[in-house]
């Protein structure tokens, strides 16, 4: 066995973990970054919001589409069309985005190590166990980031549990393209959520979120059915994190949970990739100042109301069809676009949760 030591060890090398590598490179805090598969391609829409290139100093040529306009359509195929083009929505590769950030970390004075952890050791400082195809490491570190994911080890691991999550189904088909995300609402495709249709390179990646595992089957064939949409793909499957104010766990035992490994994903929307990058930075300016209670006290300052916000909107408006319906008709209102968009790419606070909310029951009654 290989006995490796560092000051931070970051375990999982999607976007998250490698933001953590490159601001301690910046800070001059040694790093060490573990990643089980560098050759692993996460299942994701790649959605990312154009100001995050110029905040994590991403280089645009990752960028593969720019999105300029999102298509919201109800139950019963009422649509809304949203213009962003003043906050444009970039669609990346994941497999080429997270290996470049990974290269980027690397040339920063990251060590990076393909392994797996498999278990750690808490009773002092942290010890975690890794295993590569060839060599097993013992690695000790002051602190540990956890940005291994929605099936994290780490918080298995360390507090026997997994974050909060529920199943997707997606697939992808090639040679067929849009200018638009859309997202689709109704219970019989995507109940309490919703289902997607996203442009990529050559192809579209089509889906759906549901809580229940049984019928998610059954709800993917209801959406390629209702979407006019047919391929022979094979359909698959995966877990996204679902935000919980009561399951968040920040620091414990010396190991920050950061990005899906906490559930860190914007309710309704369920945008990860961006929420991912800033609670790595949040948590490495915390071990800057090795005061660890930081990166729970900002990122709540920053984005706790937001998050709550919009898990508040999403138990309102995907509660059932009826208020799926409304919702689009909302959209259908500029002034609302416009509320909805400015708060989402963070440049104003809600006017207020209980004005909008007497906003949607106004809408209500009017229909």
């Amino acid at each position: 066995m290989k006995k490796l030591s560092c000051r931070v060890l970051v375990v999982g090398g999607g976007p998250a973990g490698a933001t953590a590598c490159r601001e301690l490179n910046r800070l001059g805090i040694n790093n060490i970054l573990l990643e089980k598969n560098l050759n692993f391609t996460k299942p994701c829409g790649g959605g990312l919001m154009m100001s995050a290139f110029s905040e994590f100093n991403i280089p645009k040529s990752l960028i593969h589409k720019k999105i300029n306009k999102i298509e919201i359509i109800s139950p019963t195929l009422k649509r809304a069309m949203v213009d962003i083009k003043d906050y444009p929505l970039t669609i990346v590769n994941r497999y080429e985005f997270d290996r470049k950030l990974r290269k980027l970390a690397r040339e920063g004075g990251t060590t990076i190590i393909e392994a797996k952890a498999y278990n750690i050791d808490l009773k002092n400082s942290p010890i975690v166990f890794a295993k590569s195809k060839n060599m097993e490491f013992e690695i000790h570190a002051q602190y540990i980031i956890a940005a291994d994911g929605v099936n994290s080890t780490l918080r298995k691991k360390a507090l026997n549990e997994t974050p909060t999550r529920t199943i997707t189904r997606y697939m992808n088909i090639e040679n067929r393209d849009i200018d638009s995300c859309q997202f689709w609402f109704g219970s019989d495709i995507s109940p309490k959520h919703y289902s997607w249709i996203f442009p990529h390179h050559n192809r579209i990646n089509i889906g759906l979120a549901c809580d229940n595992e049984k019928q998610i089957t059954e709800y993917f064939h209801n959406f390629l059915k209702k979407s006019g949409l047919k391929s022979n793909n094979r359909a698959k499957g995966y877990y996204i994190p679902q935000w919980s104010s009561k399951r968040v766990v920040y620091f414990k035992k010396n190991i920050f949970f950061v990005g899906d490994s906490a559930s860190m994903v914007l309710p309704f929307t369920y945008e990860g990739i961006y929420y991912a990058m800033k609670s790595a930075s949040i948590a490495v300016n915390a071990i800057s100042k090795n005061e660890p209670s930081l990166y729970q006290k900002e990122w709540e300052r920053l984005y706790l109301k937001k998050f709550k916000f919009l898990r508040l909107l999403q138990r309102l408006f995907l509660s059932n069809d009826y208020f799926s319906e409304r919702l689009v008709q909302l959209y259908q209102k500029k002034s609302f676009q416009k509320s909805v968009i400015t708060y989402w790419m963070g440049e104003k606070e809600p006017t207020d949760t209980i004005y909008t909310i007497w906003k949607f029951i106004k809408v209500i009654f009017k229909y």
